[in-house]
């Protein structure tokens, strides 16, 4: 029998008075199914954040939640973290078009946070925001049991950790493999590991894969589901790498050319056969030769965009990626002090770019991953309310600049903006004002 919305919200009340301070060795328990996926209208759905350090000046943040739906929205956080002896409890809810912010320190003290969000219906996205340079890393609806992701740093003045979160009420084990230009390695420290239920628990790669500037990464879960976000340090600098799935084609939109800035497309092969990887570039008018590179089984490669003498500083590139089988790709941007990371996006049929820093971006643009044209729906959210809708065609393997389809960027400043298709197509690329221009970029959260 479905609950109504005032019996849900008396049982997360009720809840809480009970629970209080949860001990986060196996009596944390879900409140709400964990779905795999979910919309605007689900009865219930789950967000689930971590990577958050508590290491001040490199990732220290909050995680902001948006409810991008016109319905009121109840919401239970659980927070845990690494060296906590407890889990905590929290409660808010969400307006219609509200957000609200959580600072993962002033409910637990610890080392590396985890969130977990039970949410009574659809459409509420969350993302994670290190303080200090606003990068940021979406929170996602579910655990996986597969989860890649290239281009980690472990050279001396960098440090790259995995943060293991288990959404489940029991033990989960994994195992870890890593791809650099040395090849594969299964570091026996790294297999058969194991979270316990509710948990979160930290992989340092650079004991194992020690001073390599290039690092893929695959986790296989062995037993349960987890959520996965690389902690990335590379000299001055701080990023989320949250991971990609495995692809043959995909679009960066908005790569920086920027004088003085770096800019790599950083490609793992987790395959037993070759990998030819082929950049085509696109940038002002300017006519580019295809940038291209064979990555060898098991080993991981980089393509340079900026610097390149074959590629002109002309403003940010349009990159697509080609490749002759599926690999693993992140954009790394910034300059000599450090780099950011950005992996390459995963097409939605609903994605959420929301402005949660409050400073705007300084480009936006979304691009159609499919290979047919996809009518693009929008709507604009400003001060807790719908200000502007409309419909767009996107062409095939086509990007729009999201300033001039809402009437200018300024609008997207403090803004969320909604964007929805037929079919997972969309993927959402925006940089954060920065000098050099475009080192810093963020992407669309989970759509809710």
């Amino acid at each position: 029998m479905r609950r109504s919305p005032v019996t849900l919200v008396a049982v997360v009340l009720a809840m809480l008075t009970l629970v209080g301070v949860l001990n986060i060795r196996g009596t944390v328990t879900n409140p709400v199914p964990n779905p795999a996926a979910a919309g605007p209208t689900a009865q219930s759905s789950a967000l689930y954040c971590t990577g958050l350090t508590n290491a001040r000046g490199e990732l220290r943040g909050v995680v902001t939640f948006v409810n991008t739906t016109g319905a009121t929205r109840h919401v239970i956080v659980h927070a845990v973290a690494t060296n906590a002896a407890a889990a905590v409890a929290t409660a808010f809810t969400l307006g219609p078009y509200q957000r609200q912010v959580v600072t993962p320190t002033n409910l637990v003290r610890g080392d590396t946070y985890a969130l977990a969000a039970q949410i009574d219906g659809g459409g509420v996205s969350a993302s994670e925001v290190v303080t200090r340079n606003g990068t940021q890393a979406p929170c996602t609806s579910a655990g996986v049991t597969t989860w890649d992701a290239s281009g980690f740093d472990t050279t001396v003045g960098s440090h790259a950790t995995l943060s293991v979160y288990n959404p489940t009420a029991t033990a989960a084990v994994f195992n870890v493999t890593a791809f650099s230009v040395l090849g594969y390695q299964s570091p026996a420290s790294l297999q058969g590991v194991s979270v316990g239920a509710h948990a979160v628990s930290t992989i340092d790669l650079g004991g194992e894969i020690v001073n390599t500037s290039n690092v893929g990464v695959q986790l296989n879960v062995l037993r349960g589901s987890l959520v996965v976000v690389g902690d990335q340090v590379s000299g001055t600098t701080s990023s989320f790498n949250y991971g990609t799935a495995l692809a043959s084609t995909g679009t960066f939109a908005l790569v920086t050319t920027a004088y003085k800035a770096l800019a790599q497309v950083r490609v793992a092969n987790p395959g037993p056969s070759p990998a030819t990887v082929t950049l085509r570039v696109a940038v002002g008018k300017f006519d580019v030769a295809p940038q291209s590179t064979v990555v060898a089984p098991y080993h991981s490669a980089e393509i340079s965009i900026t610097p390149n003498t074959a590629i002109p500083a002309a403003g940010e590139a349009k990159v697509e990626l080609s490749a002759d089988q599926s690999v693993v790709a992140t954009l790394a941007t910034g300059t000599k002090k450090g780099l950011t990371f950005f992996p390459l996006g995963t097409p939605l049929a609903r994605a959420v770019l929301a402005d949660v820093t409050g400073a705007g971006f300084a480009q936006a643009a979304v691009s159609n991953a499919s290979g047919a044209t996809v009518d693009l729906g929008w709507s604009l959210v400003h001060h807790n309310a719908v200000v502007a809708t409309g419909v767009a065609t996107l062409g095939v393997r086509g990007t729009l600049s999201l300033g001039q389809l809402v009437g200018g960027r300024a609008r997207l400043q403090g803004a969320t903006l909604v964007l929805t298709s037929a079919t997972p197509a969309l993927v959402v690329s925006a940089i954060l004002p920065t000098s050099p221009a475009g080192v810093t970029l963020t992407g669309a959260l989970n759509g809710g």
